[in-house]
């Protein structure tokens, strides 16, 4: 089976966009360039289509900066593709990335399993899984209780871009938001070892987008309600391990 690529690549950043895809080209992998959304050329009405400030300031330790929701509305936008072309199966990618060999063998063993939305492909701060199992090609698939942040590479189904796409308007960052899967029923899991990782000779695009800050302030009743929240979440896994493994 053929899994489509998207590569999520600002215009202006087609330096990013040609590394990325000399990578995968080594690897016998062809991938789409999709153009990123950039946050701060959206009109004051336009954020509003995708994103909620009463929800963000009620449920969120800070407001989103324009770089946040420009990266949101781009992964949404990939996700209402799947949806709208009816895509079984869709490897997202960001930019700045640094891509193993390994990736063929996780794409080619993810389609075999069972009962997922999303696979995550990097974590920056490898939590450890809670449930594992061995696969093919000495690979190892997990499920967790903290659910890996960034979204520098996944696999996503139909079903997970459907679940995901109930949240709109959002009020998250979309990386926090996979984290709060039991909102939307999201299935997810992880394959280790992970075959993407971050670049850092790459300036974030979030980080530059926002002038040179990743994010904004918090305040105190803000951040205990928001910590509040991911403790609770925290009380659940992210996916039941033996239904994805089943034969």
């Amino acid at each position: 089976m053929s899994i489509p690529f998207y590569i999520i690549n600002m215009q202006g950043c087609e330096e990013r966009w040609e590394a990325t895809q000399k990578q995968l080209t080594n690897l016998h992998l062809t991938a789409e360039r999709f153009e990123a959304t950039i946050g701060k050329n959206l009109s004051e009405q336009e954020i509003l289509n995708w994103y909620c400030p009463k929800k963000n300031k009620k449920r969120y330790n800070r407001d989103l900066t324009l770089g946040e929701i420009g990266c949101y509305v781009s992964h949404m936008r990939i996700w209402q593709k799947i949806v709208d072309e009816n895509i079984s199966f869709c490897v997202v990618l960001e930019d700045d990335l640094s891509i193993k060999a390994s990736l063929k063998d996780v794409v080619d063993v993810a389609i075999k399993l069972n009962n997922w939305d999303l696979i995550k492909l990097s974590d920056d701060r490898n939590f450890p899984f809670i449930d594992s199992a061995i696969l093919e090609n000495n690979l190892t698939v997990g499920n967790y209780i903290k659910a890996p942040n960034g979204t520098q590479g996944y696999i996503i189904t139909l079903s997970g871009a459907k679940k995901l796409l109930q949240r709109k308007p959002f009020f998250r960052p979309v990386d926090v938001d996979m984290q709060f899967h039991t909102e939307v029923g999201l299935s997810m899991i992880g394959i280790k070892p992970y075959p993407v990782a971050e670049d850092r000779s790459f300036i974030s695009e979030i980080t530059s987008a926002n002038g040179g800050s990743h994010s904004n302030r918090s305040t105190f009743i803000r951040n205990l309600i928001h910590r509040s929240s991911i403790h609770m979440q925290r009380r659940y896994k992210t996916a039941d391990l033996a239904k994805i493994t089943s034969e």
